[in-house]
């Protein structure tokens, strides 16, 4: 008789996707800033905005990975995880900004 195992692949490690919201999030504020320096990166201001979109970039990861979690491990797999959850936080981000500001605009 031959047994067969099967293995339930799992989503990518949640560090994996905590650093890679981080070093996006870090990015888009080093670009944004136009300075092309760190310096006045961490202020109260852009600290909160930074968090709303690092928040923003772990839901879309999160959600990616969720999503790829059944298919089988692979350099692809990874790859698109990462790249469409980017893409994906990113509108999330903006639309956490936008519903804020609706919020602020309302009261």
């Amino acid at each position: 008789m031959h047994a067969t195992v099967t293995t339930t692949p799992r989503p990518l490690h949640w560090s994996l996707l905590l650093t890679t919201a981080l070093l996006v999030t870090l990015f888009l504020y080093f670009v944004d800033e136009g300075r092309y320096s760190l310096e006045g990166l961490f202020t109260t201001g852009n600290a909160i905005a930074m968090g709303v979109y690092l928040i923003g970039m772990l839901l879309g990861l999160a959600l990616m990975a969720k999503l790829f979690a059944k298919r089988q491990r692979s350099p692809i797999r990874t790859l698109l995880v990462l790249t469409l959850g980017i893409v994906l936080g990113f509108v999330f981000g903006l639309l956490l900004i936008l519903g804020v500001g609706a919020l602020q605009s309302i009261g």
